[in-house]
């Protein structure tokens, strides 16, 4: 009975808790690099013999197979995440009890809202891709219709995140209502801490609904365009850009595009469009629609630049506190000092006693100085009925005679690039283009084009942030982190009661003792938080369009110490040409 129990305890107790970061940190180092292969055959090392990480091991890999010019190889990898991303969370429940008594990694990975509409963003992109590589027309025209279809799916996946997440015009309705509406849903939030969470939600998105324009574009469905143009600019300007952090000028390039749509697909009077100039377009930005002339061809740059940050794993102390019936976690920060600090100010930030009932737990807990060092601790009131319960399974004993560790994921702080893009269009003949970024931020920088055959400058063109991946990330990571604590809460509180009940039911005292401790051991090691997220993604995407006149072209673009080359390109009157470009820096 006892060689069983111990095996039971340690196998079932005692599993890997290393970060998914650092079991895939060296293929994750060599991408960082620009070395996409090698990097991928790292990834693929560490993810294709782990069943719970199949989804992540699509992910990576296709994202890494784009990066290598793979785009059929690409496609067929997302296409099997997109399908597991579909599935996942029904197949998931059948090992959530294996991960609620060992840890979350051992659940089934089925990934987040962000990562299944950028699926299709990197599959409609491959297309576009491949569809500049067919032979004929015929093939081409096919390869953007699948472009297209991926769009679409964009646009249905960011329909049903919609229709379950508050909407900007919800919130900014919130902001408006009456005192004691306000009053009431804060009260309604006394258990998330006092803090709502809702502006925090991944609720559309703007950028790439923008994507689904340029496809549309490009393709000619010019109405079409318009629609899901206006449909971006009116996201950035209804809290898309204020909650990522984005210039205004988001908006306004979806507005200039919306209107470019209306002047090619007819159907508007000059009045609309005029009104729609000067209410929406700056002097600068009409300044670039003015520089989209008739049979102009036009360079399209997507910058996808760095990668989304990794979840790091913070510990909590949880012991009980049986005079306010409460359970209270506070922190155990260790690490460097940097580590602490994001560490502590992510707990203040997400978890500290804030709300008036905790302060006056506290309060009768400690006095004056409980109710202050509230700040420093999470306190859970589960009330008589609750307690009584806890006393039943023991676990009362348990929480008073020693502390359970839980673990939960947060990002430590992080910082987006600002670097200013230099572009060069190198035009061949007699008439050399340069385009060169200037200004003191991506956000707000233009390129100066020259014309040194005429000598006359050209229309500004503008290189802006449209989105921010990693800011959609840490905000969703957020909104979730309620969830997290209180599963992380529940699933120690079970693992430890488990190891208890083993160590218990063995009748001789000192093995019964033995292996309590290999238990407590067991638990507290094993603690773990499912810091797994898809980390291939860049952390933000810069746009640059350009319309130039149809010639031959060597494009440049280089940001800091990265250089980029597109080599020889011949542009058509009227052709779209889009560089899908992965900066890893």
């Amino acid at each position: 009975m006892l060689k069983w129990a111990i095996i039971c305890v340690t196998f079932t107790l005692l599993t890997g808790c290393a970060t998914y970061k650092q079991e895939i940190d060296q293929g994750l180092t060599l991408a960082k690099q620009g070395d996409w292969k090698n990097a991928e055959n790292q990834l693929t090392k560490a993810l294709h013999d782990s069943p719970h990480d199949q989804l992540l091991y699509f992910l990576e890999t296709g994202a890494l197979a784009q990066n290598q010019g793979d785009y059929q190889r690409s496609n067929a990898l997302l296409e099997q995440a997109d399908e597991l991303s579909d599935t996942f969370f029904q197949k998931s429940f059948k090992n959530r009890a294996w991960a609620l008594l060992s840890n979350p990694r051992q659940e089934n990975y089925h990934g987040s809202g962000l990562e299944r509409i950028y699926i299709s963003y990197l599959k409609s992109l491959n297309y576009l891709a491949l569809s500049e590589q067919a032979t004929n027309r015929e093939q081409r025209d096919k390869l953007r219709d699948s472009a297209l279809v991926e769009a679409r799916r964009i646009d249905n996946k960011l329909n049903e995140i919609q229709a379950q997440k508050p909407s900007y015009q919800d919130l900014n309705a919130k902001q408006d209502q009456a005192f004691y509406m306000k009053a009431l849903s804060w009260l309604g939030n006394f258990y998330n801490g006092g803090r709502s969470t809702e502006e925090y939600a991944y609720r559309d998105d703007a950028w790439a609904r923008y994507l689904e324009g340029l496809q549309y574009e490009i393709s000619k469905q010019y109405d079409d365009a318009r629609i899901s143009y206006q449909d971006a600019a009116k996201l950035y300007e209804a809290g898309y850009a204020k909650q990522y952090s984005l210039s205004d000028m988001t908006a306004e390039r979806a507005w200039l595009d919306t209107i470019r749509m209306m002047r090619k697909g007819g159907g508007w009077s000059q009045d609309e469009i005029n009104k729609l100039i000067k209410s929406k377009l700056s002097l600068p930005m009409q300044t670039v629609l003015d520089s989209y002339k008739k049979d102009d061809a036009e360079l399209v740059i997507l910058e996808h630049e760095g990668f989304i940050p990794d979840k790091s794993e913070m510990s909590l102390r949880l012991y009980a506190d049986p005079n306010a019936y409460s359970l209270v976690l506070q922190p155990v920060i260790g690490g460097s000092h940097q580590q602490q600090n994001d560490a502590f100010r992510w707990f203040t930030m997400v978890y500290s006693d804030i709300n008036p009932l905790n302060l006056i737990a506290n309060y009768k807990a400690g006095g004056a100085w409980g109710a202050v060092s509230g700040v420093f601790t999470k306190r859970v009131i589960i009330g008589p009925a609750v307690w009584k319960q806890l006393e039943q399974a023991h676990l009362d004993t348990l929480l008073t005679q020693q502390f359970i560790r839980v673990t939960v994921p947060y990002y430590t702080r992080f910082t987006l690039d600002h670097q200013t893009p230099i572009l060069a269009l190198n035009a061949s003949g007699t008439d050399k283009d340069t385009a060169n970024s200037t200004g003191k931020s991506t956000d707000k920088s233009t390129d100066q084009n020259s014309d040194k055959s005429t000598d006359k400058t050209e229309p500004a063109s503008q290189t802006i942030r449209m989105t921010s991946l990693a800011d959609i990330a840490f905000q969703e990571q957020l909104f979730e982190a309620q969830r997290d604590i209180y599963e992380g809460l529940v699933r120690e509180l079970l693992r430890s009661w488990l190891a208890d009940r083993v160590a218990r039911s063995v009748k001789d005292d000192t093995a019964s003792l033995i292996l309590s401790l290999i238990g407590q051991v067991s638990v507290f090691a094993s603690s773990a938080a499912d810091t797994r997220n898809w980390l291939t993604l860049p952390a933000q995407v810069r746009l640059t369009r350009k319309a130039i006149p149809a010639r031959p072209y060597e494009p440049t673009y280089s940001v800091d110490k990265q250089h980029f080359s597109l080599g020889k390109i011949v542009l058509k009157p009227n052709e779209i040409k889009v560089w899908n470009l992965r900066n890893p820096n």
